[in-house]
């Protein structure tokens, strides 16, 4: 019998694996798991181990809070941006700041105009 959080985490895997370009064999492969075992996860017909959860959060790039709850936490975005932006050529470094300012000068353009 599918339990409704199975369902639920594994909508979450299964979006997050897609997300990332992942076939089913090669995630299965990277968290030495099966390919079967990875389907009945993310059909929620079976639950997995931590170690699993642990492995498959590192290789998919994802916090355990969004596999597990659907939220992402504030620090892992921090981290994403900050990943995103190390993965850069050292060149591009003055175009990811300003362009951040400019994101950063845009929120505060739409929330002072949602206020009004």
């Amino acid at each position: 019998m599918k339990k409704n959080i199975n369902l639920e985490i594994g909508e979450r895997v299964r979006s997050v694996r897609t997300s990332r370009g992942f076939s089913r064999e090669e995630l299965a492969e990277i968290i030495d798991i099966s390919t079967l075992f990875l389907g009945y996860i993310e059909c929620g017909q079976r639950g997995m181990s931590i170690d699993t959860l642990q492995k498959m959060c590192k290789s998919l790039n994802v916090s355990a809070d969004y596999i597990l709850f659907g939220k992402e936490v504030a620090e892992d975005y921090a981290e994403k941006i900050v990943d995103a932006v190390q993965e850069l050529d050292t060149s591009y470094y003055p175009l990811a700041l300003e362009s951040i300012n400019n994101l950063k000068r845009l929120i505060a353009l739409i929330e002072s105009k949602s206020k009004n």
